[in-house]
């Protein structure tokens, strides 16, 4: 964000208001950080509580430096401003405030001075919605025009109410969001007047869409686990080596034969696999090292294939195992060639592109379709030994309309 100065305003109590384990200008800081900001000016009447809170070790915002100024009991104005630097623009946030990230680069990206409005709020916030909401952005030429005493933000609403001042409206912000998979309404409103409801959003808000039905049971369990998980010291990063202990040992048990085990090791990855992410969109922890993350997910759960492959092949069940192997992680690599050309022509993720690819999603081929699959099979859990690989044979019994192949030549491959 070039020649844009983040200035928050950030008074104790109201800007030390904790949704999901982190507060209020602790987690503006953190996406201001993400949005590229390296500084930002923090104006507090209550210095020493912020400044306490800014020397705080926080290696989610350690990129961005935050330079406290006190402003003892008067309210923040033009002039203030102005000493701050000799920025061209300043985004002015009021850090009692939640709001969405895709808010504040709208206005970011505006050249021109800006006020957030929210035209048409939907109702279960429609009491909380300020208008303008807070968050603005002005210019230096803007605040030289200010008077030197008057507050800042009494200047800001004035010119909202005769109409002098451009305005960005959160009701007409592209909300659906592409890595998601779903629409996600952006919203911006004083956070400590209702707490539990904007935990709730920002819960809601990591949940991604267009899943496939294991998923959709994981969700709500998921999101439990987060709600609690948040708030504690627990980080994203230890989730996935968590996980990832998991789903190594779902292999192991794989490739011993030892069926039940490796089957509630891969369902309880299934859930884990889903928290990590979650709970960093939550705390704001997200990282560009994380987004490689589903590169090992997807190591794990092939190497549970192979896994199952060696075992019938080496204990001659099943010779040709590792030919469908093949073909299973063949026809994968194709499916993500094609979503990828998918993404780049329509801008959308395959999965996501219409009604009928949301409804296919429900059972496509995916890790937790065949884990369900699995763990449905019949003879499941009987033999710890592994006997129902034993077992698992080609049965082609003639019907009416050709041939069918059993359940257990399915869990076999």
């Amino acid at each position: 964000m070039d020649n844009i100065l983040p200035i928050l305003v950030a008074d104790a109590p109201d800007a030390l208001t904790e949704l999901c384990g982190i507060n209020l200008v602790e987690r503006l800081l953190r996406i201001l950080q993400r949005l590229g900001f390296r500084r930002a000016i923090v104006f507090s009447s209550t210095p020493e509580i912020i400044g306490a809170e800014l020397a705080k070790r926080s290696w989610a915002r350690e990129q961005i430096t935050a330079q406290l100024v006190p402003t003892a009991a008067e309210s923040v104005t033009a002039h203030r401003i102005l000493e701050q630097g000799q920025t061209t623009r300043f985004l002015i946030v009021p850090a009692n405030v939640y709001c969405d990230r895709r808010l504040l680069v709208a206005l970011s990206a505006k050249n021109s001075p800006s006020v957030l409005v929210d035209s048409n709020p939907p109702q279960f916030v429609q009491h909380l919605i300020q208008n303008p909401s807070g968050p603005a952005l002005v210019t230096r030429d803007f605040l030289l025009a200010c008077s030197d005493s008057a507050p800042v933000f009494e200047e800001l609403k004035q010119k909202t109410d005769a109409r002098e001042i451009d305005t960005v409206d959160a009701a007409k912000v592209d909300d659906y969001i592409v890595s998601m998979r779903r629409h996600v309404r952006p919203l911006c409103f004083p956070a400590p007047q209702e707490r539990r409801l904007a935990e709730r959003i920002i819960l809601d808000a990591a949940q991604k869409g267009t899943l496939d039905f294991p998923a959709y049971v994981h969700a709500p369990i998921e999101t439990a686990i987060v709600a609690l998980l948040c708030k504690t010291r627990i980080t994203p990063n230890q989730v996935t080596i968590a996980g990832f202990i998991i789903g190594c040992g779902a292999t192991a048990a794989f490739a011993l034969g030892r069926v039940g085990l490796g089957l509630l090791a891969a369902l309880a990855f299934g859930i884990v696999d889903g928290l990590d992410g979650k709970l960093s969109r939550v705390k704001v922890e997200t990282t560009e090292r994380g987004k490689w993350e589903h590169h090992l997910d997807y190591l794990i759960e092939n190497s549970w294939w192979t896994a199952i492959a060696f075992h019938l092949w080496q204990s001659a069940q099943f010779p040709s195992a590792f030919y469908f192997l093949a073909l299973l992680i063949g026809s994968h690599l194709l499916d993500e060639f094609v979503k990828r050309r998918a993404k780049m022509a329509t801008g959308r993720l395959l999965d996501d592109v219409a009604p009928f690819d949301r409804a296919f999603r429900l059972i496509a081929a995916r890790r937790n379709v065949y884990v369900w699959v699995l763990a449905g099979g019949p003879d499941n859990g009987r033999n710890s030994e592994g006997t129902r690989f034993a077992r698992a044979r080609i049965s082609l019994p003639r019907t009416r309309t050709g041939f069918s192949t059993s359940s257990e030549a399915l869990t076999a491959q």
